[in-house]
């Protein structure tokens, strides 16, 4: 196994030896021609091992992006097929109760059918043919027969809403059947959507060990968020002249500061201001903790602008709230917009998670106005 050097040591080396050479040259009688060479093929190797480094770290990063990312897919596609499952079950609740409802009825017109095939025949038809036959009385033959008629319409009657029913039940029970296999198909999906999400997060742990190997030291750290943090300002620049018209029924959000509502639940850990890293580099959000998969809601109404992975922070959203106002939701799960779309206050647009590299479960949430970022605490509540 490779042992790597870290970032800021190698460096280190390499302009100690330069030094060594310049003062060789300052002085040639201390420093023989052998040690020249030795000191120039040592800045050699630890160039190349510098070099090793930082394209193993990329790698690292890049596999991390790619995980991270098929684990966001699932996890919304997941969310998705939970959705799907409560109404197919709804339906099916409905389906049921539909059919033992037709069942019932059918089972009472089944035997009042039969009731009134028994009496006409044991009372109606026999009575028909002897009046008919005698002739005594034949305006109460008459009478009879006109009642008689209107008794088999009504077994008619009751014979085709018997076989209405029959029809209407055979349906309900297709469409039941129907359900009871959807319904099997949605488990059996999301059974394999939990497993292969299970592996992909063991892969993200393997890759996160990897990742943290490499990087050794503070001074790597620092430098590391010194690039998050120049990474993220030159999104936010590159996408302010790319930001659409902001609908006019958006709120003016400078008229909400101290009343919105906080975009997810949790304890705060890191706040606005606070020191960072003994780089001097200090917090411009703040660091919400939760659990695993818990919803994140748009703070106010708005479109996004942004929605994807970004090295440091994960997968991201941005909203655009109008008037120079936006929202930045970084270390998500899953997110549940895409850019373009358009979000109402307190909207579920997210999952809580830990990507980038987050070694906790925490949302990054950071408002900015005209580019800056201001501090939260002061606007939500």
């Amino acid at each position: 196994m490779r042992t790597s050097i870290p970032f800021l040591c190698c460096t280190t080396l390499i302009l100690t030896s330069l030094e060594l050479i310049s003062l060789s040259a300052d002085g040639a009688e201390s420093t023989s021609p052998q040690q020249l060479e030795q000191i120039r093929k040592n800045i050699t190797t630890l160039k190349q091992t510098l070099g090793s480094d930082k394209k193993q770290l990329q790698q690292y990063q890049g596999e991390l992006k790619q995980t991270e990312k098929k684990i966001a897919r699932l996890s919304r596609k997941q969310r998705q097929t939970k959705t799907e499952l409560g109404k197919q079950h709804q339906a099916q609740q409905k389906l049921i109760s539909e059919t033992k409802e037709l069942r019932l009825r059918l089972n009472h017109q089944q035997q009042n059918l039969s009731k009134q095939i028994r009496a006409g025949y044991s009372a109606g038809q026999q009575q028909a043919l002897k009046m008919l036959l005698n002739q005594t009385n034949p305006g109460a033959a008459g009478r009879t027969i006109t009642y008689y008629g209107y008794f088999t319409r009504s077994q008619i009657k009751s014979a085709e809403e018997t076989a209405l029913n029959i029809k209407q039940l055979s349906n309900a029970e297709k469409r039941l059947e129907q359900s009871r296999r959807q319904l099997e198909k949605l488990q059996t999906s999301q059974q394999q959507q939990t497993k292969e999400l299970q592996q992909q997060q063991s892969q993200r742990k393997i890759l996160l060990s990897k990742l943290n190997s490499e990087i050794s030291s503070k001074e790597q750290q620092l430098n590391i968020l010194l690039e998050n943090e120049k990474t993220l300002s030159k999104l936010l620049r590159d996408l302010e002249p790319r930001t659409p018209a902001t609908p006019k029924d958006f709120s003016n959000l400078g008229e909400l500061k101290g009343k919105l509502n906080w975009p997810t639940k949790g304890r705060i850990q890191n706040r606005y201001g606070q020191p960072r890293n003994q780089g001097g580099l200090k917090w411009q959000g703040i660091t919400i903790s939760g659990k695993d998969g818990q919803d994140i809601r748009a703070i106010a109404p708005g479109r996004i602008i942004f929605a994807d992975w970004i090295r440091g922070y994960g997968l991201m959203l941005i909203v655009d709230h109008g008037n120079n106002y936006m929202s930045l939701y970084g270390h998500n799960q899953s997110l549940y917009k895409d850019v373009g779309d358009i979000v109402t206050s307190k909207e579920v647009i997210a999952a809580l998670g830990n990507s980038g590299g987050s070694n906790t479960t925490s949302l990054y949430f950071e408002m900015r106005h005209k580019g800056k970022p201001i501090n939260p605490e002061t606007w939500c509540r």
